[in-house]
């Protein structure tokens, strides 16, 4: 099986081929990603557009290596809509990137999230819980299973593992429509087998977060969390196989 990392983004527009080398050593082969551009909190709808554009060529570029997930600004209505058609049905994308122009739960993703149910689209949504400088529409678990309890036929990959893993994975736990990833800090000691343990494997997904943090350290968390083979197997890439299967373009 090809190793897939479900977290990942463009850098300065681009998807760095050298990771493809360090990806093959350590059994990664497919990529996940996003373009966040300069990685503004509330980019206009012209500027979604062009980052988007720029990943469908990446996507071009790397067919073998890449998938896409559309980056959305609900905040732009039916101009959102209509430039996630475009990617989708257009560009093969596979997924949606929520990040925080808006909290997952606000009434403007439901359109979103109505046409990602649809055509069993994976939802990337950026969540985190912080002490302090929490942004104004950061999402955190609370908004995530909101959302998905709201969505039941949307598939949600709440990345970082919720920002807080402890008290994330107890907020998602009874909404069988979510699952994490693991990318974050590096530092969670015990936060995989925290997850794994609380929702199950087949619910906790490997993410990394290029090119912001370092894939072969993110992978070593993953192993360090020392579970069954099988449960590896499922968390480096057969569960979000058996997703991408499912999506229809």
């Amino acid at each position: 099986m090809i190793g897939i990392d479900a977290h990942t983004h463009l850098d300065d527009g681009r998807f760095d081929p050298a990771v493809f080398n360090l990806g093959d050593r350590l059994g990664i082969g497919l990529y996940l990603c996003s373009n966040l551009g300069a990685f503004q909190p509330h980019p206009g709808q012209d500027e979604v557009r062009a980052m988007n554009e720029c990943l469908a060529g990446e996507l071009r570029r790397y067919p073998d290596r890449l998938r896409g997930y559309c980056y959305v600004n609900p905040r732009f209505g039916a101009q959102s809509l209509e430039d996630l058609r475009r990617n989708v049905e257009g560009e093969g994308m596979i997924g949606i990137k929520l990040w925080i122009a808006t909290l997952a739960d606000d009434p403007l993703c439901d359109p979103i999230l109505e046409y990602a149910a649809e055509h069993r689209l994976i939802v990337l949504a950026h969540a985190w819980k912080k002490t302090v400088e929490q942004y104004p529409y950061e999402s955190t678990a609370e908004n995530i299973a909101a959302a998905a309890r709201r969505h039941p036929g949307v598939r949600f990959l709440m990345a970082h593992l919720g920002g807080q893993a402890e008290s994330a994975m107890n907020t998602v736990r009874d909404v069988p429509n979510v699952a994490v990833d693991t990318s974050g800090t590096i530092i969670g000691a015990g936060e995989v087998e925290l997850a794994v343990r609380r929702l199950g494997a087949d619910r906790v997904v490997f993410g990394s977060d290029l090119h912001h943090i370092d894939l072969a350290a993110n992978v070593g968390k993953v192993l360090g969390a020392s579970l069954d083979p099988a449960d590896e197997h499922r968390i480096f890439g057969a569960t979000v196989a058996g997703w991408l299967n499912e999506v229809a373009v």
